[in-house]
């Protein structure tokens, strides 16, 4: 069975079982249980463990390159739509993208890496600047629309806090919607969320939104 298995077969196994253990909690054994084969069966395809993880790395750095956060059709968006159901709307993209198989294994994984492999690291800073510059293109958009008020040079500090908020947020309702994912092992997969919605991490996401966009609207007249 082992030459059947592809290395990406092998990585996403290794996905599943540090989603439950942590990455550094994760043995080869572990990896091995989860593809039905033995341990030693994975040498044929990593060195190591180490390797492996490497790997992993190397693959999720390529998955989370190929995101695009924002709809391609911002700026019609930004036009029809004032901006906080626009905001929403990118925060809500941005959420449901993480609860979907394989994103939310792969931020669990870079996230429980991101202290102890500089390459994790690298590609946590990457994404977020990625997300910032994605959040302008927005942010310019609306300006353009006269849909904020602030000025255009004060764009990106606006972005950058913004992002960071989110990702607090997102930290804050995955870790949440995690634990109750431990406690209800899906049936099969992509079932990481079919279960009921936690209505009150979501409201707390909106209310982000709607203070930030009133802060948008109104910084103007406030200075």
């Amino acid at each position: 069975m082992a030459e059947k298995l592809s290395n990406d077969q092998i990585i996403k196994a290794l996905l599943d079982a540090a989603f439950f253990r942590s990455a550094g909690d994760t043995s080869l054994a572990n990896v091995a249980d989860n593809l039905g084969i033995k341990k030693a069966s994975l040498y044929n395809h990593f060195e190591s463990k180490l390797d492996m993880m490497n790997k992993a790395t190397e693959s999720c750095g390529e998955y989370i390159n190929g995101i695009n956060f924002i709809p391609n059709d911002v700026r019609g968006v930004a036009q029809r739509y004032p901006a906080e159901t626009v905001l929403k709307g990118l925060v809500s993209r941005y959420v449901k993208m993480h609860e979907k198989d394989p994103l939310f294994q792969i931020y669990t994984f870079l996230e429980s890496q991101k202290f102890f492999d500089s390459n994790a690291a690298r590609l946590i800073e990457e994404r977020n600047k990625r997300l910032v510059e994605q959040t302008e293109t927005v942010l310019i958009a609306l300006f353009e629309h006269n849909k904020i008020s602030i000025q255009k040079f004060q764009i990106h500090g606006a972005a950058v806090w913004f992002c960071a908020g989110m990702n607090d947020l997102l930290s804050s309702y995955l870790l949440t919607r995690k634990e109750v994912v431990k406690q209800n092992p899906p049936s099969g997969e992509g079932e990481l969320f079919t279960l009921e919605a936690d209505e009150e991490s979501i409201e707390r996401i909106n209310k982000f939104v709607e203070e930030f966009a009133v802060l948008l609207k109104h910084f103007q007249a406030a200075n």
